[in-house]
């Protein structure tokens, strides 16, 4: 964005146009001890080529996965992305596009939507997908009000704490001026037990959310929790890891009511957690109520093959009561890359992919637990994360020590878990090698010598 200088004269009008004599009287309703009685203490201007210096050592203050060998996750995940998406995505056409209304969208712009839509009805076997929403956790907020909206009830909401804990809190927020109850099932096995999850359904409940694979890594009974939720009439909101769906069962299958996910992991880089993906399918009977957009396929008068809107619920389009929301968009170019990434990779890629992150996974969390110093926190099948417990609980002093060596190795849990302090999530995709999975249970070895070390030579 071009910097345009105000010149003298160009205040003058601007102050002359709001009816200001001078920028001290348009100023003036602020209280003196609230203005800043000096001049802003900024250095001196740099030149090009100092400032480009200045940001390079800046920059270099962070290890991008890049740099260091990347086993992080908790909803943002190190998945190859193949360069035919970045040259796609990098053309003008869509580089430059904004969210696109139905007078200003080009046909190539509303191509990508309905081919991204049918991609995405296909992955999940659902009926039908929106143009997508800002991430994966307002995804699932958005969901929870559909669910609210198409059942009539106003009692609660049942989410399980393995669910993602960033997703939850963005749930809360939504919830929190409505009369509606977010009631969080204690998973202390790591997944949801379908007796007690039974326990607190009933006939008040709006939606069950269910994520699968959950927020430790470990895969969900998705069916039997589906049928709880139907047996009380609630809806089944299904939070999914688009990868897993190359080998685990899509939502459609186990009779999710509508099923969301993060879509950066189809195409998008990392990128310090965003801008991301929302993804959103759902059933048909359901379609009117979901936010956003859907674009759909026709024929010109012509006869000629062309694809316009079909459905949009934002306030902008309709009568303010009726709109289903106001916060959502079309994140236009991450569902391009999402459309050119499993373009390329089709089925077979899918399935590969997913069985490379789930057998990398596996062999790394038999190779940490190796050490008496790790076990694994839940004894449940996993896909492509999974937790260790630390038995010295010192994960801080882990993952430092292995970041010294070139590892992101995991993300500590105790920030959202009180209860697992001494945990760890370790997240293995199809770009680490055997080689990375050794050298990061090497690190991790380092710390345990380093800790028996200690222990031999300091005084009793």
């Amino acid at each position: 964005m071009p910097y345009l200088y105000n010149t003298p004269e160009d205040q003058q009008a601007m102050l002359q146009a709001i009816g200001a004599k001078s920028i001290e009287e348009l100023f003036a309703p602020i209280p003196n001890e609230l203005r800043l009685a000096r001049p802003l203490d900024i250095p001196p201007a740099l030149s090009e080529m100092e400032l480009d210096r200045h940001l390079h050592q800046l920059a270099a203050k962070n290890a991008h996965a890049g740099e260091k060998v990347c086993f992080l996750g908790g909803g943002s995940y190190d998945h190859f992305v193949p360069a035919v998406v970045d040259t796609v995505a990098s053309r003008s056409e869509f580089y430059t596009s904004y969210t696109p209304y139905q007078a200003e969208a080009s046909q190539g712009n509303l191509q990508v939507v309905f081919e991204y839509q049918s991609l995405i009805t296909r992955l999940t076997g659902m009926d039908v997908s929106n143009a997508s929403l800002y991430d994966g956790a307002s995804a699932a907020a958005e969901a929870v009000l559909m669910a609210i909206s198409a059942t009539r009830r106003q009692g609660k909401v049942v989410v399980p704490a393995s669910l993602h804990p960033e997703y939850r809190a963005t749930i809360a927020t939504y919830l929190e001026n409505l009369d509606v109850k977010l009631v969080t099932l204690e998973t202390s096995t790591g997944v949801v037990d379908a007796a007690q999850l039974a326990e607190m359904v009933d006939d008040t409940t709006a939606a069950v959310v269910v994520q699968q694979p959950n927020f430790f890594g470990c895969v969900e009974d998705a069916p039997g929790i589906s049928q709880v939720a139907k047996d009380d009439g609630a809806l089944l909101i299904s939070v999914f890891d688009p990868i897993s769906l190359g080998i685990l069962a899509r939502p459609g299958d186990y009779g999710a009511n509508i099923a969301v996910a993060e879509g950066h992991t189809l195409g998008t880089p990392m990128s310090y957690g965003g801008p991301y993906l929302g993804i959103m399918a759902c059933d048909q009977k359901l379609v009117r109520r979901m936010p956003g957009r859907i674009a759909g396929q026709t024929v010109d008068r012509r006869g000629n093959r062309c694809f316009v809107l079909t459905l949009q619920t934002r306030e902008q389009h309709i009568r303010r009561e009726k709109a289903t929301s106001n916060v959502c968009t079309n994140q236009g170019l991450f569902a391009l890359r999402a459309t050119v990434f499993l373009s390329q990779l089709g089925p077979q890629g899918l399935r590969e992919t997913a069985s490379l992150c789930l057998h990398k996974s596996r062999y790394a969390a038999e190779q940490i637990c190796q050490s008496e110093r790790f076990s694994p926190a839940f004894d449940q099948p996993t896909f492509k994360e999974f937790v260790i417990r630390d038995a010295e609980n010192n994960v801080d002093e882990l993952m430092k020590t292995a970041l010294d060596q070139g590892f992101q190795a995991g993300v500590p849990l105790g920030q959202w878990y009180p209860e697992l302090p001494d945990c760890f999530l370790v997240a293995v995709t199809e770009k680490r090698t055997k080689e990375e999975i050794d050298g990061l249970v090497q690190s991790l070895m380092t710390a345990v010598k380093a800790k028996q070390g200690t222990a031999i030579t300091s005084p009793r």
